[in-house]
């Protein structure tokens, strides 16, 4: 028999997030993810709804996964609805632009890559296998690198576009520690065609780096541009 010790311990542990997740209690879970974490949970984003109703059904499905898939959608959600600034500017692949954004950042940073929607597109609410969705599309794929590094995570994300590429309008919202930087692009003729930016200052620059990172390297181009993806 349990000790009154233990039973009480037992008693008092704190409720378990991704259990409650999975029992489809989203309101308890997102309670007990704030106690534990000290951040609320946005349940109310079409991200986490989408991934809660698969929760139920798919174990790999978290509480944490959901935090991040919010701030993932979020990460996109950040562009200038309208006045992009104009941008009439190419780049061969997108691995090149990783591979320049790789050599350039200040850590920690994040890449999210987003599409417009198209007809084949399955619903997000039903389907385990549909892409989920931000207020502009879906979301594609992303990469996060931490302060500690390791490098070539964006370029390895810019490598899996260029294998399978989006045909519709793409947006890449790019964050560093120096800022952040929305571009969309679109494929045309084998090469990435800039529509819009943010800040065109800082996207020409990214873009120009995905350029001549091949011919220079990375450190090289580091140390001939600069650090950051944001400069002011």
């Amino acid at each position: 028999m349990w000790s009154p010790l233990l039973l009480s311990l037992a008693c008092s542990a704190p409720p378990d997030p991704d259990a409650l997740l999975r029992a489809g209690d989203l309101p308890g879970a997102a309670a007990a993810w704030a106690d534990a974490n000290g951040a609320p949970l946005d349940t109310a984003h079409p991200v986490a709804v989408a991934l809660s109703l698969r929760a139920p059904r798919d174990p790999s499905i978290t509480t944490a996964s959901i935090a991040e898939a919010v701030e993932l959608a979020l990460c996109l959600e950040a562009m200038p609805p309208v006045r992009l600034q104009p941008l009439d500017l190419s780049y061969g692949t997108m691995a090149d632009l990783g591979a320049a954004l790789d050599a350039l950042a200040v850590l920690p940073a994040l890449v999210v890559v987003g599409r417009s929607e198209n007809a084949a597109d399955t619903d997000p609410y039903t389907s385990p296998h549909a892409l989920l969705p931000w207020k502009g599309g879906r979301i594609v794929t992303w990469a996060s690198v931490p302060a500690s590094g390791p490098s070539g995570a964006i370029e390895a994300l810019g490598a899996s576009i260029d294998a399978n590429p989006p045909v519709n309008l793409v947006t890449l919202a790019m964050r560093d520690a120096t800022g952040d930087l929305h571009l969309s692009v679109e494929l045309r003729s084998g090469a990435w065609f800039t529509a819009g930016a943010s800040d065109a200052y800082a996207a020409a620059r990214v873009v120009l780096a995905a350029e001549s990172v091949r011919d220079f390297g990375g450190a090289a181009l580091r140390e001939k541009q600069g650090a950051g993806w944001v400069r002011r």
